[in-house]
C-alpha cells in the first residue's frame, strides 16, 4: 500500500470520527487531540523499529480492515464512555499520522522504514 493510499484511508477513517463528534455534539478539545497526537507518533515510532515486519503485515487487506474495525469499536467505546476525551484523541493521532505523511512526502522527514536503518 503507497503513502497516498495510506493518507486516504487515514483521511476517510478521520472523516468518519470528525462526522460521529459533531453528531454527538463533542467540542474539540486540545489536551485530548494533542494527547491522541503523541501517542500516535510514539506508535509509529515503535512500529519503525520492526519496519519490515510491519510493511509486510501492512500488505495485507484484511490488516488494513481489521485496523479500521479498531477505529470504529474504539470510537463505539469513545462514544458510550468518554465521548469528548475518546473521539478527540482518535482525531488528534489521525490528524498527527496524516501530518507525519505529510512530511515524509515532501521531504522534510524520512519515511519511518529508514528511522532505525543503520545504512545511514
Amino acid at each position: 500500500m503507497s503513502r497516498l493510499e495510506d493518507g486516504a484511508l487515514a483521511a476517510s477513517v478521520l472523516a468518519g470520527v470528525v462526522a460521529l463528534a459533531a453528531a454527538v455534539g463533542v467540542d474539540a478539545s486540545p489536551g485530548a487531540l494533542a494527547a491522541g497526537a503523541v501517542a500516535a507518533v510514539l506508535f509509529e515510532v515503535v512500529l519503525s523499529a520492526r519496519a519490515a515486519t510491519v510493511r509486510a503485515l501492512w500488505a495485507r487487506a484484511g490488516v488494513r480492515v481489521l485496523s479500521v474495525g479498531v477505529v470504529v469499536l474504539a470510537a463505539a467505546g469513545a462514544v458510550a464512555f468518554r465521548p469528548e476525551a475518546g473521539l478527540n484523541a482518535l482525531a488528534g493521532g489521525l490528524l498527527a499520522y496524516l501530518g507525519l505523511l505529510a512530511c515524509v512526502a515532501v521531504g522534510l522527514v524520512p519515511p519511518s522504514t529508514a528511522w532505525f536503518s543503520h545504512d545511514r
